[in-house]
């Protein structure tokens, strides 16, 4: 097999160092070359890139020179607006770009996924209900029956943005999170909290939830990451399960929150037989069929990871889906994993190549 190159897109360069070194590491032994860039580095009228390829002699990645990579893995965040404005245009056309086949095109936002996910018999049970939030009356009028909801951004991750709402005769309270710090508004009256509530969706949209019971017996906050990924022949696979626990008096599981992992296998111990049972088989419905029903209603992916919610009365949810997941729950529960996540970008990528040299055709459509 000729020497191929596979480009990891970033948008800072030095963003999941560790991770992607890992992977180039291992480069060697499948024939394929390992270059890094950002999405600006990309020059528009010769179209060469200035970033770094590893050399797998020093294990070290040098600066150089280079063509758009015909294989590429995008591990673009955009956290932050500066960086969506100058570089989400540009990964959006490399993704159009015939020269090149990404491992996973990628999923849009979560409304979106709602609205595509609910149409499905199967999966649409697992969906806690949603809407989007266009004025404050919605909130009102689901607060005075069920006193809480929970408000999500239509876009973004790691639980940014993410509000609890509690509802109190008159008194509205809100609860948020500013990295691993938990941080509490009190409103007097229904006539402020509404004021604030259009300023709050002025600035970017948002979603209404429901609040889920999601807490173990212990009172912390926890989801299960379910982690799935295709392997060397194309078919998607469940690599690892872990589980994500909050602080107590929060209401978010998740690692930049200030969550820790947990083993699966830890967790599966408090439940009885039979709760362990009908959760698996919850689960493996889930696994089986939401992988290959999100590329039907969208683009084909490469992995996911999948957050469950397990509520008390053992009603199982589907809490987000993220297509650029981080692997750091199922590597530190599952570390006997971890050469595994290393080389399966590789291992993907290398099915790819023997797929488009047989049909002779490019993989973003």
């Amino acid at each position: 097999m000729n020497q191929v190159t596979l480009g990891f897109l970033v948008v800072q360069m030095k963003h999941e160092n560790t991770y992607l070194t890992e992977v180039a590491k291992r480069s060697s032994s499948y024939s394929i070359d390992c270059v890094r860039f950002e999405p600006t580095s990309i020059d528009p009228v010769t179209l060469l890139i200035n970033g770094e390829k590893f050399d797998v002699e020093t294990n070290s990645w040098k600066e150089a020179m280079f063509p758009i990579p015909k294989y590429i893995y995008d591990r673009c965040f955009f956290h932050r607006k500066e960086a969506r404005q100058k570089s989400k245009p540009i990964v959006d056309w490399l993704k159009k770009y015939r020269e090149t086949s990404f491992l996973g095109i990628g999923l849009p936002d979560k409304w979106a996924i709602y609205q595509a996910l609910n149409t499905d018999s199967t999966i649409n049970s697992y969906l806690p209900h949603t809407v989007m939030l266009k004025h404050p009356d919605e909130m009102m009028k689901h607060l005075k029956k069920h006193s809480s909801c929970i408000l999500k951004p239509r876009t973004g991750s790691r639980g940014a943005g993410i509000i609890a709402v509690f509802y109190d005769s008159k008194i509205i309270k809100i609860h948020y999170h500013h990295g691993r710090d938990k941080k509490t508004k009190q409103f007097n009256t229904i006539k402020d909290f509404i004021l604030w509530c259009e300023k709050l969706i002025e600035q970017r949209p948002y979603l209404l939830q429901p609040l889920l019971p999601l807490h173990d017996t212990s009172g912390y906050p926890f989801d299960i990451r379910l982690f799935v990924q295709k392997n060397h022949q194309g078919n998607w696979e469940l690599l690892g399960k872990g589980i994500r626990r909050g602080y107590s008096g929060s209401f978010l599981s998740n690692l930049f929150s200030g969550g820790d992992s947990l083993s699966y296998e830890r967790f599966s111990l408090d439940l009885t037989d039979r709760q362990r049972i009908l959760l698996e088989d919850e689960l493996k419905t889930i696994v089986d069929h939401l992988p290959p029903l999100l590329e039907r209603k969208f683009h084909h992916l490469f992995e996911l990871g999948i957050d469950i919610g397990y509520a008390q009365d053992g009603s199982v949810w589907i809490l987000d889906i993220n297509s650029k997941p981080g692997r750091k729950t199922i590597i530190e529960t599952n570390p006997k994993l971890a050469d595994r996540l290393y080389e399966a970008p590789l291992a993907y990528c290398q099915y790819l190549i023997s797929k488009s040299q047989v049909k002779g055709v490019n993989l973003n459509g």
